[in-house]
Formats: C-alpha cells, structure tokens, sequence
C-alpha cells in the first residue's frame, strides 16, 4: 500500500515543523557547528565533512528522497516567536509500514533555544504529523538513560516506556543502551 505523505507545516504557540528545503542549509550549518560540541555526546560520531556546506546540502538532499520514498520524515523546528527561527530538527525515520506502521523518532533542539518547551511541542507535532497525516499506527523514540531531558518530553506528550535495549546505537564511540518509549494512534488523542 502507498502513502502519498503531504509536505505540511504544523504550529503550536511558540513552535512550528516543516519539511527542510534547500534554503535552509546555511541556517541548518551554522546550527550544526555551533552544537557540534553539545550534540557529540547523543549523536553517533561525525565525520569533519558532516559540519561542511556540502555535507549539509547531502543531509537535506537524503532528507528529501526518504520522504519521496515513505522511508522518513525530517522536519525543521521552527521558533515561531524569533520570525521562524530555524532551531532543529525532528525526524520519523525507519518507517516500516504494512502491519506494524511504525517509525523511530530522533530530534534536536539548538542549546541555545533549551529549556523554552520547543522539544515538547515538536514532539506533539510530529505526533500529529505521524497519525493525522502520515498514516502511522505507532511512533517509538529510543532516548539514552542518562538523557534526562529527552526522556521528560516524551513522558509529558504521553508516550509510555516499554524497556530498555541493551547495547542499542554506538554513540561517541560507546555501545549504550537506550530506553524504549511508545506511543500509538489510539493514545493520542488522549496525550494532546
């Protein structure tokens, strides 16, 4: 079964997602180096060539074919209180769909916007995105024990927690376990 998936921007008050598109790449690399510090310690490692121009244009290149193929949806984080500020990014990625129509969520907040709710709202948004537009029946983040924050937004957009997977992504070069969360169709409406 095909899913024809629309391009759409969805906003709450201070926040907003939309699809990335070629203008956003000086905006999306001044983002990326001046977290590149803050990011290393929850990303996987980065070559030099990744905080490059054209290795930012790649990343919004491959972003846009995933989306043409339904095998992911990244999405700029926006803040709608600094005239579209471009902030992060949040992604449904690994989409799988026939009986399980699933996708991993990853996301990011620049460090400087931190602490303002623009993580929370990105999260319900894209939950909106994955079940009122995208078809999906499930959205599962797996976010690092030690990644306090991240853990508290999915807690407060309603995702529950089904475990831990031991070993899960190499990040920094170390093998560490992530906590599994879930959230389903028929939860959200419940968790907005």
């Amino acid at each position: 079964m095909s899913h024809t998936v629309p391009r759409v921007r969805l906003e709450r008050e201070k926040s907003a997602i939309r699809p990335f598109v070629r203008g956003d790449l000086e905006a999306l690399l001044a983002l990326r180096l001046s977290n590149r510090d803050f990011m290393a310690a929850y990303e996987a490692d980065r070559s030099d060539a990744f905080f490059t121009r054209a290795g930012q244009a790649r990343e919004i290149a491959l972003d846009t074919e995933a989306w043409a193929a339904g095998a992911g949806y990244a999405l700029a984080i926006v803040d709608r209180l600094a005239g579209d500020r471009l902030i992060g990014r949040i992604a449904l990625s690994n989409v799988v769909r026939g009986p399980w129509q699933n996708a991993t969520m990853g996301y990011w907040v620049d460090l400087a916007a931190n602490g303002r709710g623009h993580a929370t709202d990105a999260v319900q948004l894209v939950c909106q995105f994955a079940f009122e537009h995208a078809g999906l029946h499930r959205v599962q983040p797996a976010i690092m024990p030690r990644n306090t924050r991240s853990r508290r937004v999915v807690e407060k957009v309603g995702f529950r927690h089904e475990g831990t997977a031991m070993r899960y992504l190499k990040i920094a070069g170390v093998w560490e376990d992530h906590d599994i969360y879930a959230l389903t169709r028929e939860e959200w409406p419940a968790a907005t």
